[in-house]
């Protein structure tokens, strides 16, 4: 059945703080799950929240937000970020209110989340088929191995989870559980260790990852087109601007200047597809889709760099990707871009050379597929058609994830 994405009007001028994907590792990990919970800390699924603490431990409310928002990240290709609102009176955890404002998840009511209480078995499926939605993308019938009509308790399940644990059945992203000698059952009101959600949120990227939107896009409302205000676009004679006047003349306009609000901004962004590769648990790669949203007279050019990485001969992969957010810097204008951004650190320059990382991790291309090169196939691409890297444009930090029009 198609998830229509519903746009949610002026929702990025209340977004503050960026999420970033931060990984965390479990501790002491079942046999039966090492391997299901490394591919899923390697795609990235597992909140900081997460680290060090017992992989056979129930996963609470909260913990699994930071799963879901991950999941929601790998499958869409859209960064996420926070509002500074505060709408439970008992929960301020940054992942929780991203998810609220998704539409990932719900409260208890009275403005009470319970964050540290167990989520049951078909709540976690709701909000992975909520991330189906929030993604735009489908989840047609298919014809598998499971059903939830073969499970003996399948009238357990409550009414507003149905839909939710008949897909996640038949897509194998939820078993059934049964203890020694007893017949298997699929325990919607049951409860899930850490372990066992993040295999499922691993399943579930897995399955609706290369996922295509519906009807080639499936937003209610047409994004705006391309509509230069300088036309410069049009000529067959367009040559790429060289000077920041030139640059400006093309993003704002004769005599425009840079957007104040985020309203004004957000009139001028559209959302571009584009094809990237996706680095698969085996090491082979795929095709997969990114959603971006860009400043729409860059579009075109977003467009372009994108193709010429897609099609280069390093196949580089492409985890996650960002563009537009209303919050200090050229990300307000949808003229900056940020990629891979935990294998790609920001990071200052000490005075004696050493780098401490203020977002990311690390930076070490040659080793990691995901950290970008430079002189590789992400760099030559940007800085042809015009763009800074932040891994030199800079002296008193690097910003690996970072290519920015303006150089900013």
């Amino acid at each position: 059945m198609p998830h229509p994405f519903l746009r949610r009007a002026g929702a990025l001028a209340l977004f503050a703080a960026l999420l970033l994907p931060d990984a965390g590792a479990l501790s002491d990990v079942s046999a039966w799950a090492k391997d299901g919970v490394a591919a899923a800390e390697t795609a990235g699924l597992a909140p900081s929240a997460l680290s060090k603490l017992s992989a056979k431990g129930e996963i609470t409310r909260a913990e699994f937000c930071g799963v879901a928002l991950n999941a929601y990240q790998s499958v869409s290709g859209k960064k996420v970020t926070a509002s500074g609102k505060k709408p439970f009176t008992d929960c301020d955890d940054p992942n929780v209110v991203a998810a609220y404002e998704l539409g990932l998840v719900n409260g208890r009511g009275g403005g009470v989340f319970d964050p540290d209480s167990t989520i049951q078995r078909q709540d976690l499926c709701v909000m992975l088929y909520n991330v189906l939605d929030a993604a735009d993308l489908s989840a047609p019938a298919i014809a598998g191995d499971a059903a939830v009509e073969d499970y003996p308790d399948v009238s357990d399940i409550r009414g507003y989870a149905v839909q939710a644990m008949v897909t996640m059945v038949d897509y194998a992203i939820v078993n059934g559980v049964a203890a020694s000698g007893q017949q298997t059952k699929l325990a919607p009101a049951g409860t899930a260790t850490r372990e066992q959600a993040l295999i499922m949120a691993n399943r579930f990227c897995t399955s609706f990852e290369n996922q295509t939107r519906p009807n080639g896009g499936g937003n209610d409302t047409e994004l705006p087109t391309v509509d230069n205000p300088s036309d410069i676009w049009t000529g067959k004679d367009f040559e790429l601007p060289q000077t920041d006047a030139e640059k400006m003349k093309l993003v704002y306009g004769e005599g425009g200047a840079q957007y104040q609000s985020a309203e004004e901004a957000e009139e001028n962004i559209v959302e571009i597809s584009v094809k990237v590769w996706r680095l698969q648990s085996d090491g082979s790669k795929t095709t997969g889709a990114a959603y971006i949203e860009v400043n729409k007279n860059l579009a075109p050019i977003y467009e372009k760099i994108f193709e010429e990485i897609y099609n280069g001969s390093e196949k580089f992969p492409i985890k996650n990707v960002g563009c537009y957010a209303w919050r200090t810097g050229e990300h307000s204008q949808g003229t900056a871009i940020d990629i891979n951004w935990e294998e790609n650190m920001e990071a200052t320059i000490n005075a004696d050379g050493t780098l401490t990382p203020t977002t990311g991790t690390h930076w070490t291309p040659g080793e990691d597929p995901y950290s970008i090169p430079e002189g590789g196939d992400v760099y030559n691409a940007f800085t042809k058609y015009g763009f800074a890297w932040g891994g030199n444009a800079w002296r008193s930090k690097r910003d690996y994830m970072h290519f920015s029009y303006f150089g900013r």
